[in-house]
Parts: C-alpha cells; structure tokens; sequence
C-alpha cells in the first residue's frame, strides 16, 4: 500500500466514523453507499464499511 492509498484508507475509516454517529446508518450497505457519495472509491468504501460493520449498532 502506498503512502497515498493509506491516507486515502485513514480519512475514509474517519469518515466512516463520523457518518456512522450522525447519520441514520444501520447496515454495511449504507455506510458504503454514503462513503462513495463523498467521493470515495468503491473498494475503499467497502473495506472501510466492513471494518467498522460489527460497531454499527454501536455507532448510531
């Protein structure tokens, strides 16, 4: 991975954070779909998604 790939991962997965706590986000498919509308790469999107899935319940 490269330094840019890893920024890009870093501020998506903050991001992600930040979706999940203010916004309605009850499930991988929405929080990938809302990370995409930001601009993000599908793949990013849905790793960072997959990642914080198990504390989406948590989050929101």
């Amino acid at each position: 991975m490269t330094l840019a790939q890893s920024t890009t991962h870093l501020s998506c997965f903050i991001e992600a954070i930040a979706l999940a706590k203010h916004t309605k986000c009850a499930s991988l498919d929405d929080l990938k779909v809302l990370l995409q509308q930001k601009g993000y790469e599908e793949i990013v999107a849905l790793n960072t998604a997959e990642e914080l899935e198990p504390q989406l319940p948590i989050a929101s």
